[in-house]
């Protein structure tokens, strides 16, 4: 658990699946989001909690302000255009914030904070698949100097992929 600001970077608990769900659910349909009402699901928070890669941030009241999660996606992970030389990537994936913390640079603090834990936890690279069509995703990792690696096609969607050495 690590305190910045007002706020506190903490992983998700079982017991805040619904709220998680309903943080998701409430992207799906606004500007770049690629998400629908079958993902991410009940399933990917599963997956997300048992591996204890789920993250967020809270409130003062421990209300859930924003999500990023660590994905292991093996077809992620085999895209060629990834930098070869990192020995122990990870995915960062998932992120979400809740509408009134929209643009208040809590998406970059959740990214930097997930960046330090991974960190710390040997990983030496981290990487993410943004929509080209996700602006605020866009200007978030420009800001963080997260180097362009090029497009993919994966799950039936153009994405650009970004990289940062840890």
């Amino acid at each position: 658990m690590e305190q910045y600001r007002n706020e506190i970077f903490d992983r998700v608990r079982e017991s805040e699946q619904e709220m998680v769900l309903a943080i998701y659910r409430s992207m799906v349909g606004t500007p770049g989001c690629t998400w629908d009402l079958g993902y991410p699901d009940e399933r990917e928070i599963m997956s997300d909690l048992s591996r204890e890669a789920l993250y967020c941030m809270r409130g003062q009241d421990e209300k859930i302000l924003g999500l990023i999660s660590v994905d292991e996606d093996e077809a992620v992970a085999a895209l060629p255009l990834w930098n070869q030389k990192a020995e122990k990537p990870a995915e960062l994936a998932r992120l979400a914030v809740i509408k009134e913390y929209q643009n208040r640079g809590l998406a970059r603090r959740l990214i930097l904070s997930a960046m330090d834990v991974l960190k710390k936890q040997g990983y030496d690279t981290v990487r993410f698949l943004v929509s080209p069509g996700n602006k605020k995703a866009l200007s978030s990792y420009a800001k963080l100097d997260f180097e362009y690696r090029g497009r993919a096609f994966l799950y039936e969607k153009e994405w650009f992929l970004y990289e940062k050495k840890l």
